[in-house]
């Protein structure tokens, strides 16, 4: 899986607001801390904002600042917010899948197997990595993972 330029921003953004908490932080602070337009960026704060992971206050000493605790903000929610819904359908587009089913011969398919495993490790890494992880991982060695249960 690879993540959009919008998505990557978006935990750009998000990651520096937890590093800032409490702070007002600006579409163009955001944009010039990580050379991007700033258009660009609003578009994404516009979409976080909507998706009600950021608050924003608008006029001359406005910004934006997380709606709630980075803690409690994963991956997997921000990646939703931008991209959708990830598919977790590791036969969405297998050249031997009949219309409207599963691929003819999935139980014994290699490529399969294999693809859904890799989804069921990114669903997990996504859903376990919040924003306060990437916070944190800053100033450590390596990201922490919130401790779930794997599916």
């Amino acid at each position: 899986m690879i993540l959009t330029k919008a998505s990557k921003l978006a935990l750009y953004a998000l990651t520096e607001m937890a590093l800032r908490p409490g702070e007002l932080v600006s579409a163009n602070a955001i944009a010039t801390r990580f050379g991007v337009s700033e258009n660009h960026i609003a578009k994404v704060l516009q979409q976080l904002a909507r998706a009600s992971l950021v608050e924003s206050v608008r006029g001359a000493a406005g910004g934006y600042q997380l709606a709630k605790p980075a803690v409690e903000v994963t991956m997997a929610e921000v990646v939703h917010c931008i991209e959708g819904p990830l598919s977790t359908d590791p036969c969405e587009d297998c050249p031997f899948r009949a219309e409207g089913s599963e691929c003819a011969d999935h139980a014994t398919c290699s490529v399969h197997n294999l693809l859904n495993e890799l989804s069921t490790h990114v669903s997990y890494t996504l859903e376990s990595v919040t924003i306060a992880t990437l916070a944190r991982s800053k100033t450590q060695k390596g990201p922490e993972r919130v401790k779930k249960e794997k599916p």
